[in-house]
């Protein structure tokens, strides 16, 4: 039996996604073997900046991720899916960190060491909470004024020079308010981390007191035998205390020339810094260059803020067409700047021919004769801008190397999506009358696989038939990941 173009693309495409199935099991320890782990709930009053699938981390490792957040009376009630070989005890404790250089958060947790441990279904009671952005604004608020009050009270008792001391004071204290308010707002998550950091700190230093109370007590018998041998050690120290200063004294009286030099020498560096002088006095004196500056280090903090949203997927897929002389495989690359837009490249092993039409001028009956050829396509292209809408999206561009158009419908947090295209318009495809319709679906069976199965062709009655399929998918921080670790294993 002659094997044909489209059979042979149809059998390297399936066993490449094979290669990259059991590549992709490899790597992963055959997580898909594993029991799933056991569920744990968690409350926070605010969890700005964790989402689903946010990672789980104890002691820095990963031990699962959020699978779910719902509202429940006013808090954030986080659905934790933990690993199965991670025990957590009765007094485990949960808090949000970040980490990298852009601040993505996690929820880490400590195992804690008083039985009994968690069980499924369990909730973590023990939780140190971010503080509040508003709550502290709103202190600093309420201290403003009570500043005013105290003013008008004074206002009463002091003189004229004093009360506008006073009130120069009150307006620096007014400016730092202000400040302080626009660098609260625009570094508002550094402040958090900081702020959730000092918790952890002062946690950090309270169970380390209780668990070294022992060693405390005799630090503490330590330092009063220190103090009894310190009185009586007090007049010859007191004595050479006294000599000491007295030669210091001496050192002083012979340094003041130079130490006068020095002072002379940063009054000139001072003046020349107001006068604008150098580099670093253009910067103090032009406001100018500091505004370019200014707006260079915020262009660049947005870059970055770009790159961290910027997501690539990359597919492998294949179908195999009842109807069609082969199977159909699929390479596709997906640009995601922002999740609401996207955009969609490939190649396509299209099994089906098309017809071209030629035009022969016949020398003869003078006169423009038209025939057809059969054309066919091993690889062609695809190329889709895609705008999304809640759980709808909707796609134009090229498909197949004609135009076509297609929607797309998710379900179950994207696991499941239903979709529709169609292409060829112009009716190019072989035994073809009308425009190519494909309506199927997809449905992610593990993180990176899914399968695919629909009806293809259902306007041309020669193509009509149903097609089942699946596919790889890979997100660029699971390439990440392969590529570090793949010359080690290999």
């Amino acid at each position: 039996m002659k094997m044909t173009t489209e059979l042979k693309v149809g059998v390297f495409a399936l066993i490449v996604i094979g290669l990259l199935s059991l590549m992709t099991f490899w790597v992963g320890g055959l997580a898909w073997l594993k029991k799933p782990g056991y569920i744990l709930y968690v409350y926070f009053n605010d969890i700005s900046g964790l989402d689903k699938k946010s990672k789980i981390l104890v002691a820095g490792v990963d031990a699962g991720y959020i699978e779910d957040i719902t509202l429940m009376d006013g808090m954030a009630k986080l659905k934790l899916r933990i690993n199965r070989n991670v025990a957590l005890y009765s007094d485990a404790q949960a808090s949000i960190s970040s980490m990298g250089l852009l601040g993505e958060k996690y929820l880490a947790i400590k195992t804690g060491a008083k039985p009994p441990t968690l069980t499924n279904g369990q909730t973590i009671t023990n939780v140190v909470s971010s503080v509040s952005m508003d709550d502290l604004m709103r202190k600093i608020s309420d201290l403003s004024a009570s500043l005013t009050k105290v003013v008008g009270k004074v206002n009463e008792v002091l003189s004229p020079e004093q009360i506008k001391s006073l009130r120069t004071a009150i307006d620096n204290v007014r400016k730092i308010t202000q400040n302080v308010n626009t660098s609260v707002i625009e570094d508002n998550d550094k402040i958090k981390t900081a702020l959730d950091n000092v918790n952890s700190l002062i946690t950090t230093v309270r169970d380390t007191a209780q668990k070294n109370d022992k060693n405390i007590t005799e630090l503490i018998a330590n330092l009063k035998d220190f103090s009894q041998t310190l009185r009586q050690e007090a007049p010859s120290l007191i004595s050479n205390i006294r000599d000491t200063s007295a030669q210091v004294k001496n050192l002083v009286k012979e340094s003041k020339p130079g130490i006068e030099s020095i002072i002379n020498s940063t009054s000139q560096i001072t003046a020349g810094l107001r006068q604008g002088k150098g580099t670093l006095g253009k910067l103090l004196t032009d406001q100018a260059l500091y505004n370019n500056l200014n707006s260079s280090v915020k262009g660049l903090k947005d870059t970055f803020g770009a790159i961290n949203r910027f997501r690539v997927y990359l597919d492998f897929q294949g179908n195999y067409l009842s109807r069609g002389s082969g199977g159909e495989g699929q390479f596709l690359v997906t640009l995601q700047p922002r999740p609401d837009k996207y955009y969609i490249v490939g190649v396509v092993s299209n099994p089906i021919a098309r017809i071209d039409k030629i035009q022969q001028f016949n020398s003869q009956t003078n006169q423009i004769e038209t025939t057809q050829e059969n054309v066919h396509s091993d690889i062609e292209f695809l190329g889709q801008f895609a705008r999304r809408f809640y759980n709808t999206a909707f796609r134009i561009g090229v498909t197949d190397n004609t135009f076509g158009v297609g929607a797309d419908q998710f379900f179950l947090n994207d696991r499941l999506k239903l979709s529709m295209d169609a292409w060829d318009f112009s009716a190019r495809e072989a035994f073809a009358r009308h425009a190519h319709l494909r309506v199927g679906g997809q449905y992610f069976l593990f993180k990176h696989i899914y399968l695919g199965v629909g009806w293809d062709n259902p306007l041309n009655a020669h193509w009509s038939g149903p097609y089942v399929g699946a596919g790889l998918r890979f997100e660029d921080e699971d390439l990440k990941y392969l590529f570090a670790i793949s010359p080690a294993k290999l």
